[in-house]
């Protein structure tokens, strides 16, 4: 359960990393299965679409309240690639839960998740990543995450006011290194940087694009000092321990 030379590579080099169907179609269903525990919830941590309170856009911290998201928080097939990357252990400052229904969902501007968690959480050094799993199949159509690959290097663009990075450094970014998006069958797993340069476009398709984010850092990066409440970012959480890999499977106790 280790990244190969060549995925090291591409991760260096790209600043993205797709893992098709990491996890099998059964453990995709049970991960559906906890949707809707999750998508109920009410309180300032579930983010609705704008115009229509009766979509929900995104939930912050679903692992802290549903026993399914907390067991993939800690899945040994996440961890031994995250733990790989950081060479050293990792801790979860926040998860995300993005649901993207069909036919209304909005899409996300271009940007960096380094310049959020710097100018809200305090963090200074861009050594983290966001870790995806995917509940259904990502295709054109449905609003598919699209990254400029290699603009991690491009360091960070810096807006202290909003998360969105003006249109003249993301056409120069795209004209140079072009714009991939991530796309799979559910149960695939996409890691990128910090730093690297994504949105995505509305999803007017019938058909959702639900992704589980984990995001993380090394126990060593411990640089947090959230302006925002506890459900958007965690900056006590212990080093993560990974459980057996069948987790998903093991009936949840009552």
């Amino acid at each position: 359960m280790t990244l190969s030379h060549s995925q090291l590579a591409q991760m260096a080099s790209d600043g993205y990393l797709l893992l098709p169907a990491l996890f099998d179609a059964d453990e995709v269903e049970l991960l559906r299965a906890a949707v809707p525990e999750v998508i109920v919830r009410q309180g300032p941590e579930v983010i609705r679409e704008d115009g229509d309170a009766s979509m929900v856009r995104m939930i912050f911290a679903a692992h802290t309240f549903n026993e399914t998201f907390r067991r993939l928080t800690l899945h040994p097939r996440l961890l031994s690639r995250v733990e790989q990357l950081f060479g050293e252990p990792a801790y979860l400052f926040q998860s995300r839960f993005n649901v993207k229904s069909g036919f209304h969902s909005a899409g996300w501007a271009w940007h960096q998740d380094f310049n959020q968690w710097h100018r809200l959480d305090g963090m200074q050094t861009p050594n983290a990543m966001a870790l995806g799993v995917f509940l259904d199949d990502v295709n054109p159509c449905n609003g598919p995450v699209m990254v400029i690959p290699g603009s991690h290097k491009r360091g960070h663009i810096f807006n202290p006011d909003a998360m969105d990075i003006p249109d003249a450094d993301v056409a120069a970014a795209a004209n140079d290194l072009g714009i991939i998006p991530l796309m799979g069958p559910p149960g695939s797993v996409v890691l990128f940087h910090s730093l690297i340069i994504h949105g995505s476009a509305p999803n007017v398709s019938p058909w959702p694009r639900r992704i589980f984010y984990m995001n993380i850092s090394p126990i060593s990066n411990r640089e947090l000092s959230p302006k925002r409440e506890w459900f958007h970012c965690d900056a006590d959480g212990p080093a993560l321990v990974p459980l057996p890999d069948d987790c998903l499977r093991q009936k949840v106790s009552a």
